[in-house]
């Protein structure tokens, strides 16, 4: 039986990785991925939940589990109006009602069980997931989108051989920190390469100007075009202005060209770096190294 387990962890690591490297290389050209890498994974961590609750042998009540699940998670790709958009929408509605009264049901039923609150930390990382798309921590959908999946293919730490090299303290750590926060945490320290890989590469070409050389880099007027990239110089009436942040403007075109009357051929610029590839890095990392948390803790 823990042969066939190990075996599925492979299988989930290896298909998260290969979909997410796919987002990935895809990102990097049009910055953009396709919700189809986010349904297609979504998709098969229900199915590998479903033959791991039967290879365990697990009550056949809890593939139940797998409704509310479901819901939540396809709901985000199907374009119609909220519950309350316009009106009460009744198909919605009721939809998420079966959901919340399945989760009320088992939690009533196996709310003492350990494997319950795994497969609550799916609903639960749902919601942090969100919110911190709505409140714009995670920038982009997709990256969101590639998280929710994550966190149904992944309702506990996989555990492959020697790896992590982590060890898991308990399995209430586990729960308290659920492997797809933990590949998002990850994430977030490996963009911390960026402004250093920037730092450097200013130096080397010259451009010394802190703060802004750990943020950007100054490219050609006529070059920015052609270049996923936000401006960091940007004019505020006669003045021009350099920022650390992007910020939005009326029009990129007539900025440029206000540029070139003046005679400024290279401005400092960021690159549009999507998140999506330190999400796919962290991924091997999180499975290799594992929670760093839980070393300080042990």
């Amino acid at each position: 039986m823990r042969y066939y387990m190990e075996e599925i962890e492979y299988f989930r690591v290896s298909i998260s990785f290969l979909i997410l490297l796919s987002a990935s290389i895809s990102d990097w050209k049009t910055r953009s991925a396709t919700d189809l890498h986010w349904i297609l994974l979504g998709f098969i961590g229900i199915s590998v939940l479903s033959v791991e609750m039967y290879l365990s042998e697990t009550p056949a009540l809890y593939y139940f589990f797998i409704i509310p699940i479901a819901i939540i998670f396809f709901d985000i790709f199907w374009d119609r109006k909220g519950i309350f958009e316009d009106g009460i929408n009744l198909i919605p509605l009721l939809l998420y009602l079966s959901g919340l009264i399945v989760l009320i049901l088992l939690a009533v039923k196996f709310w003492n069980q350990i494997f319950f609150w795994k497969l609550m930390t799916i609903v639960i990382m749902f919601g942090i997931i969100i919110l911190f798309y709505n409140l714009n921590i995670i920038k982009g959908g997709a990256d969101a989108k590639a998280l929710l999946a994550l966190s149904i293919v992944f309702p506990h730490y996989p555990v492959i051989g020697h790896f992590p090299i982590i060890d898991i303290p308990s399995a209430v750590n586990e729960l308290l920190f659920p492997f797809s926060l933990l590949i998002l945490f990850n994430a977030a320290l490996l963009s911390i390469v960026v402004p250093i890989a920037l730092f450097f590469y200013n130096l080397l070409q010259g451009d010394r100007r802190i703060p802004v050389m750990f943020f950007g880099y100054r490219v050609n007027i006529d070059d920015i075009k052609s270049k996923f990239v936000w401006p960091l110089e940007y004019f505020d009436g006669d003045a021009i202005k350099l920022t650390i942040f992007p910020r939005s403007i009326d029009s990129l075109e007539i900025q440029l060209e206000e540029f070139k009357k003046r005679h400024i051929e290279r401005i400092w610029v960021t690159p549009k770096i999507p998140f999506m590839i330190p999400i796919t890095i962290s991924l091997l990392f999180s499975v290799v190294v594992g929670n760093l948390i839980f070393f300080l803790i042990d």
